[in-house]
């Protein structure tokens, strides 16, 4: 526990709650039943939605911490990079090499050359592991972009006004998107224009590292502008799937996922909202530092919790028959928080062994050798 003293619980905390969205994200019910909706299942589906938009969030909120200046940017490039290779490329590498030799060990295949060793080389060579992974290659993305972004990223009074004017330009550009999509129209993409999302919700995630300190006093405050921002755009999401399934009948459409407008509204509000619950907690209290600890296992939970959940398919069955086959809005409840517990204590537990069996050794090792330089 003492490892994790210094860490601020109630960005862990946001950490911990993006993780069991991912989680309930790929364990996911259908929304449709006897072609009608089941407004629960929605309703649970666009919460849902807002799992590694939080990730993003949290990450630019301490992507640009060292950076002070455009000089400040020379020196803090390298370590972002040497980061990354220690702390999230090397033990994700690890991850797919000990995936790989799980499934082979616990399948048919007759010799170890028949194993997924392309699961391997995707990850490696074309940055498409075709999986949950693909957000270790945007973020590997963002590393290798940081000395551009880095520019912009300054709390400078000329970086934010540029900053600021290239995020509104980039937003009204989402905006025109999730428009003609909503009128069927086929005129303009966003990611091929400026900011794509995931960049957009990087530097959201650091104007919010500006605008939390002035509320430093004021959590009840934060919490109300967090959970306001929160419920408008829950209900603009809500209705535009329920308007675009009766229109059109479509079930699975953009404005669930993080490619939308409201998504940046209700991922900021959940931010807010779970950040200013964290910090009533007393800081250096045991809450706080079960918190942290839980929270530097995160990444662990993330990279595991893919094959908890393909071996605990029982697990979600009998949860999914116990709750009526979720039906009701309770019932989902029940379903998704149920199971979503059950698949991160396992993931917990896995997470903590790979913490202190590859992820520590990889980063002391990094760190030595860097002192040996």
């Amino acid at each position: 526990m003492a490892e994790t003293k210094d860490k601020d619980h109630s960005i862990e905390l946001v950490r911990i709650i993006a993780c069991l969205l991912v989680i309930m994200a790929h364990s996911q019910l259908g929304v449709v039943e006897n072609n009608s909706i089941v407004s629960g299942r929605l309703a649970f589906s666009t919460f849902i939605a807002d799992d590694v938009p939080l990730f993003l969030l949290v990450t630019g909120f301490f992507f640009f911490n060292r950076v002070h200046s455009d000089s400040s940017i020379i020196q803090a490039f390298p370590y972002k990079a040497k980061s990354f290779l220690s702390r999230i490329y090397i033990p994700t590498i690890v991850y797919i090499l000990i995936s790989i030799l799980y499934r082979y060990f616990t399948g048919t295949q007759t010799s170890i050359l028949d194993a997924d060793w392309d699961y391997l080389g995707r990850f490696l060579f074309r940055l498409a592991p075709g999986d949950h992974l693909w957000y270790i290659c945007t973020y590997m993305s963002f590393v290798f972009f940081f000395p551009m972004l880095a520019f912009l990223c300054q709390d400078d009074p000329k970086k934010n006004k540029l900053r600021r004017t290239l995020l509104g330009v980039a937003i009204v550009g989402t905006i025109i998107t999730d428009v003609q999509y909503f009128f069927k129209m086929n005129l303009f993409d966003i990611e091929k224009f400026l900011w794509g999302y995931c960049t957009i919700f990087l530097i959201i995630g650091y104007e919010l590292s500006l605008f939390l300190p002035k509320f430093k006093n004021k959590k009840k405050k934060l919490f109300v502008i967090g959970v306001s921002l929160y419920l408008a755009g829950f209900l603009i999401k809500y209705g535009l799937q329920d308007y675009m399934f009766i229109k059109y009948g479509y079930v699975s459409n953009r404005f669930r996922w993080l490619q939308c407008t409201p998504c940046f509204i209700t991922a900021a509000g959940m931010f807010l909202s779970a950040y200013s619950i964290g910090s009533l907690i007393k800081r250096g209290g045991i809450p706080a530092h079960i918190i942290n600890f839980v929270g530097s296992c995160t990444f662990a939970i993330y990279l595991f919790h893919m094959m908890v959940i393909s071996q605990t398919g029982n697990w979600r069955n009998f949860f999914f028959m116990k709750f009526d086959h979720a039906t009701t809005f309770f019932s989902v409840f029940a379903y998704y928080i149920l199971y979503a517990l059950a698949v991160f204590g396992v993931a917990l537990v896995v997470a903590v062994v790979f913490k202190y069996a590859i992820e520590k050794p990889v980063e002391r090792l990094f760190k030595r050798w860097q002192t040996q330089r």
